[in-house]
């Protein structure tokens, strides 16, 4: 058996929350699909299984029905719970509760060891009816909220995981160190040296190949190869033209000639104008781009020679939540590599930071892998570009000298064409603070703060004939983005 704990995921925001919360206490997981089948599950070899649910109040499906029976210890939370219980042979009846704060108490077991009866936040209980076999081990007045199965290693708890909860952490460690038997070895210098043994041992005596975004996971993941394989590493970095002011050369400066990577910098920003002339839809434009972008690195691994494995940049937010990194052209001729792929985004910045990247690289805001093609509506072109950019900067540079930017999840600017008026523009500012279950809500800026960046757009670029403040929340992070 392998030490550590897989997270099927049957809700990406409670399988985000149990993987963050079971990392920050050294035990290793890693988020599977809902319906992985028992037979990859031995594969992999877990040490014990975590059911992550929601809070919908709706029972999950597609739960390999030969998991309970597998003598693989497992914990089903949320929504899972009703499921694990169903297939258990109880039943799950209406909503008590939703969103309400109740006394709960807990049995004497191993996995609540610890636990204080008192009030608890419950977004959503169930009425659950047990079978034979199955036992109470938590309760909301004569509710069952948690059971577990009296000869079997199977456990279900109808609470939810909050960031910021003592308790939520002790059920977790309970389960994964007491009931399961992981060791906390999982730690950034851990990840690091399992990394590069491991494409060490992909790549082995050939050349692998890393497509460079300019963006942080890219230049994680290059950095991680470059420690395992040295020379026998070639970075191609694809300057589209569509990045933020100065983010391409600042990239190079750091990775190429601090860190001595050998990095090919493809210049192809005039292929990309015309590529994208006429093009309005921003479906169409993300088409484009990808499609140039893997012609281009075609080009250039035709010019490499054999390669023994790709290395790309994906982390877990762009499996969960979409976006997905770009890979070069031969990634169903060799085997990919994607050292970041169980990894969120705050965890490749605790990586690049154990790594000694630096911070200014580290904190650099989420970007679209179609750059700022995606922050112009409609055509794209040269005069567009610079005057965005130049909008960015003047945004990103008086939050920063503020202090504003500390508490901010995400800031940038928005071009918008004047109606009636095509040489004019209309640049839309965002900035947003980040709240739980991917919830996001526009942030209330200092009034003076906001001054002076409309006063310093109207100014500097000529062209900008209004400046907007967009104060729409998101419910997904992917709604950030226009």
């Amino acid at each position: 058996m392998r030490d550590m704990l897989l997270v099927l995921n049957f809700d990406s925001d409670a399988s985000r929350a149990v993987t963050r919360k079971l990392r920050s206490e050294k035990v290793f997981c890693k988020i599977v699909p809902g319906n992985i089948s028992l037979e990859e599950i031995q594969r992999q070899e877990p040490l014990g299984l975590l059911l992550a649910g929601g809070v919908s109040g709706q029972t999950p499906f597609g739960l390999d029905s030969r998991i309970p029976q597998a003598d693989i210890p497992v914990l089903a939370l949320g929504d899972a719970a009703g499921l694990l219980l169903s297939m258990l042979g109880g039943t799950v009846g209406d909503i008590v509760y939703q969103g309400a704060v109740m006394p709960v108490s807990y049995a004497d077991c191993s996995l609540m060891a610890g636990m204080e009866s008192g009030e608890r936040m419950l977004p959503c209980v169930r009425e659950f009816h047990l079978p034979d076999q199955v036992r109470p081990l938590a309760a909301a007045q004569e509710t069952v909220v948690g059971f577990s199965h009296e000869t079997l290693p199977l456990y279900g708890a109808q609470l939810q995981i909050e960031q910021n909860d003592p308790e939520s952490s002790l059920v977790l460690r309970n389960f994964a160190l007491t009931i399961c038997g992981c060791t906390p070895w999982w730690d950034d210098g851990a990840f690091v040296s399992r990394a590069v043994e491991e494409i060490r041992r992909v790549v082995g005596s050939g050349r692998a190949v890393c497509a460079m975004t300019g963006g942080l996971d890219s230049g994680v993941s290059a950095l991680l190869a470059h420690k395992a394989l040295g020379s026998q590493l070639k970075c191609i970095f694809v300057d589209t033209g569509l990045l933020r002011e100065r983010e391409g050369d600042d990239f190079i400066a750091y990775y190429r000639d601090v860190i001595g990577m050998d990095i090919t910098r493809v210049s192809a920003q005039d292929r990309f104008l015309d590529a994208l002339r006429g093009v309005r839809d921003a479906e169409e434009k993300r088409r484009v781009i990808i499609r140039l972008i893997q012609a281009i690195l075609r080009e250039e691994e035709e010019k490499l020679g054999p390669i023994a494995a790709l290395v790309r940049g994906t982390s877990c937010n762009d499996i969960m939540y979409g976006g997905g990194a770009l890979s070069p052209a031969l990634g169903e001729q060799v085997p990919l590599i994607e050292p970041l792929r169980e990894l969120f985004k705050s965890e490749i910045r605790q990586i690049a930071d154990f790594l000694d990247i630096p911070a200014d690289l580290i904190s650099r805001q989420p970007f679209p892998g179609s750059g700022l093609a995606l922050r112009i509506l409609g055509e794209v072109t040269e005069e567009r570009l610079s005057t965005l950019r130049a909008a960015d900067a003047l945004f990103r540079g008086e939050l920063l000298r503020s202090s504003a930017a500390k508490r901010l999840w995400q800031y940038f600017a928005v071009l918008i064409p004047m109606p009636g008026c095509e040489e004019k523009s209309v640049i839309c500012l965002r900035a947003v603070q980040a709240a739980e279950r991917s919830l996001t809500y526009a942030a209330r800026l200092p009034y003076d703060v906001m001054e002076n960046v409309t006063d310093l757009i109207l100014r500097d670029q000529k062209s900008v004939c209004r400046v907007t403040y967009d104060l729409t929340p998101a419910y997904k992070y992917s709604g950030v983005e226009w």
